[in-house]
């Protein structure tokens, strides 16, 4: 009872004040929930899972890299906010550069198909998840019939109501983890106190590297910062950029660190939704309050990378792709992904494709570097689409799945 009644309290609180008109109605945090969103959208949500049965109790330390590297990569597209974008404006971007952009573009929308298809199975799967239904073709319709109403509600009316609830959205899910934190807070000092608590060894092993660099996806999203210049200034884009995968950072190391005292709770075959089974024990509102939290981000989150995939076709064709007619496109590519992969393996397809894309900024902002003789920065970036590219080419989706 004092669990579940910690969880709501602080769920409480925490939507009251960021629904507070003097925070969400702040320019700079609208600028922050945008990358906010996509960075938490599903990522506390399939990690500690996954990662459990890879590390054990030193889960939190796979995770912790994970953002360390996102971190650096956000280091490359800041950079090509602020000294690639002016030259691309003007014209004065040289040919490769251009070539280099155009081409990273039709990577990322690519990786938007992709995505698209990833947050609606983690919609299906939660969804279908207080039914005892764990089917995977299930799961399939279920997000094969939501791409449909996507395609169908795109093309006739578009999604503009969408776009004007981000922030409150994001506010939801914020407020949950909060909720969720505090609750596995309360329990975890519960268990110290009694002596009770139980956990499982900790293990790294080098085997398991391929499966870590395949959830590069669970901490992609702050690449939106680098497409919003028709809202926000070349400043306010890095700097909430910045301020994004920092939160987001503190948000998954805190959710982790809570989770602990539950790791070694058995939920073999429970599938993607396994932390549903995992916070069980605990108290029944945090289970309630996860599966909230994962209808309302996933849903949001695959209508925003929808937008964003119907946007990217429009500017690469040149306007000649309508958006609205972009959307059913999307959808058909969609659901073939959909039926083509399991959860697993479409994580590590999304992951490579993202890792893709940055792979091509890096490349991007290491030549401006050289252009700028700035030779630390063109050698750091460099590396770090080196390290990109391993993803793309290593990247395993979870073993035995």
């Amino acid at each position: 009872m004092i669990i579940g009644a910690t969880a709501i309290l602080a769920t409480l609180a925490a939507g009251i004040f960021l629904m507070l008109p003097q925070v969400a109605g702040r320019v700079r945090w609208r600028a922050i929930a945008t990358p906010l969103a996509s960075i938490i959208g599903s990522g506390f949500l399939v990690t500690v899972p996954i990662l459990r049965e890879m590390a054990g109790a030193w889960a939190i330390m796979p995770m912790a890299g994970l953002l360390v590297l996102a971190y650096l990569i956000g280091g490359a597209i800041r950079h090509n906010i602020r000294h690639v974008e002016p030259i691309f404006e003007d014209g004065s971007a040289p040919l490769g550069l251009s070539s280099l952009e155009r081409l990273s573009h039709l990577v990322l929308a690519f990786a938007y198909f992709v995505s698209v298809t990833y947050y609606l199975v983690l919609f299906a799967s939660f969804g279908l998840k207080p039914f005892g239904i764990v089917d995977e073709s299930a799961v399939k319709i279920v997000v094969t019939i939501c791409l449909a109403l996507i395609a169908g509600v795109g093309f006739t009316r578009g999604f503009s109501a969408v776009e004007r609830v981000e922030v409150y959205t994001v506010s939801l899910k914020l407020a949950i983890i909060a909720g969720l934190i505090a609750g596995l807070a309360v329990f975890g000092l519960g268990e110290v106190a009694t002596g009770t608590i139980t956990t499982i060894p900790g293990h790294l092993e080098t085997k398991n590297v391929p499966v870590f660099l395949g959830l590069l996806i669970v901490v992609q999203g702050f690449e939106t910062s680098r497409f919003l210049g028709n809202a926000y200034d070349t400043q306010m884009r890095i700097s909430t950029m910045k301020q994004a995968q920092i939160l987001a950072g503190i948000i998954y190391l805190a959710f982790f660190f809570a989770m602990i005292p539950l790791l070694a709770i058995d939920v073999t075959g429970a599938g993607i939704a396994a932390i549903v089974d995992m916070l069980k024990p605990v108290s029944i509102v945090l289970p309630a309050l996860i599966m909230i939290g994962a209808l309302a981000s996933q849903s949001s989150a695959a209508i925003a990378d929808t937008l964003g995939a119907g946007g990217l076709l429009h500017d690469i064709t040149g306007g000649r792709v309508r958006v609205n007619y972009a959307y059913p496109l999307i959808a058909v590519i969609a659901a073939l992904i959909t039926w083509e992969t399991n959860i697993y393996s479409l994580i590590t397809l999304a992951s490579r494709c993202f890792a893709l894309f940055y792979a091509l900024q890096c490349l991007i902002a290491s030549l401006s570097a050289i252009r700028r003789h700035e030779i630390r920065g063109a050698v750091l970036y460099a590396l770090l689409g080196v390290v990109c590219a391993a993803v793309v080419a290593f990247g395993a989706p979870v073993e035995g799945e």
